[in-house]
Order: C-alpha cells, then structure tokens, then sequence
C-alpha cells in the first residue's frame, strides 16, 4: 500500500468492513487526484467508517468535512481518527447529505469534493455544489459504473434500476465538456476525476 495510509489499524478497518471502504486500487486514483495540487479544504459526501477521509487529510494536510447519515459508521470513524491523531484534521457531519451538503457549501470554499454516498443521489450533490465550487475545483465520484451496469444503454435489472438510472444522468453530467473535464477509469466500481472549467 503506499505510503500515503497512516496506520495498520486503517487496513484492519478495512478487513472488518470491506465493502464500505473505497477499494485499494480506487484510493490511490482519489488520493493522486487530491494531492495534485495543494488542497485547503476538502469535502467528502459518504464517510463510511472514515477510511477515505482519514487517508485525505494525512497525505493533503488540508482539513476535511465529511458527510455520513448513518451514526454508528460514524461513530467507528471517529474513533479511528482519534486512534490515528487525525481527528482535528476532519469535522464529521451527521445527516443526510441532500440537506447538509447545500449549507456546508455556503459555509466553506472547497477546492476538492470526493463523492461515495447513495449511488442514486450522485447528481443532486454536484447540483447543490456546482454553483459553489470555483474553475479547478476537483471532483472525483466512485462507483459511476455500479456492478458494471452503467455504460451502455440496457434496460438495467429492476433492483438496481434506480442506481443505473441516477448514475447514468450523473455520468452524462460530469462529462459534459462545456462544464468539466473527465477521466473516468474502471477501477473497482468505476472511478470519475472530474475538474469544473
């Protein structure tokens, strides 16, 4: 693992809670993306149990706002931040993002936004932020090929279709050339780094 994971108890973390963790190969695209260019404030739409957040702030040093509805993910990740020294370096907001994530961004200039919350929500947050964020602003998405599902246009299977649905309108957005411009990889779930023009 590179060196940019600050402590083994991260990758226990990750063992326990595998599939609420960005995969490894998906963490090293987010984190070359974060550190490409010096990074003050951080925005991280799906804190999970803190894994991605924690791996944001060693390798930036900028200072990360993370957004989580579920209280025991957070919970688990506060006290791997604590664990790890970290946790003055990332402010934990519990609710749901569609009504935090609007005031957070009248609130602070994030010039870096990684979104992993509800796959089916994905272009809402980049409305609420979009106005918010200034040119050169990176975002990168994870999982905008959910179970491989999104590129093409087949009629996705019932369970997932709400996803596929949402993912492809947010696949659509993000790639839009007159607003950002995308790389998009097929790392894990399908991996977005998208920077606003």
């Amino acid at each position: 693992m590179p060196e940019f994971v600050p402590d083994a108890r991260a990758e226990a973390l990750r063992e326990k809670y595998g599939f609420d963790i960005i995969p490894r190969d998906g963490l090293e695209v987010l984190i070359e993306a974060a550190v490409a260019a010096p990074r003050k404030r951080i925005l991280e739409i799906g804190t999970s149990v803190g894994y991605s957040a924690l791996c944001l702030a060693t390798a930036t040093g900028a200072h990360v706002d993370t957004v989580e509805r579920d209280e025991s993910k957070l919970d688990v990740a506060k006290k791997l931040w604590a664990d790890c020294g970290a946790s003055n370096s990332i402010t934990a907001h519990l609710g749901d993002a569609e009504r935090v994530v609007p005031e957070l961004v009248k609130r602070h200039k994030y010039d870096f936004v990684f979104i992993d919350a509800a796959k089916s929500k994905y272009c809402g947050y980049l409305d609420a932020i979009y106005d918010f964020i200034d040119t050169g602003t990176v975002i990168v998405a994870d999982d905008v090929n959910f179970l491989g599902l999104v590129k093409g246009g087949e009629y996705p299977p019932h369970k997932h279709r709400t996803i596929v649905t949402g993912m492809r309108r947010f696949v659509r957005a993000i790639t839009d050339a007159s607003r950002f411009e995308c790389t998009m990889s097929d790392v894990g779930g399908g991996i977005a780094v998208c920077t606003k023009i």
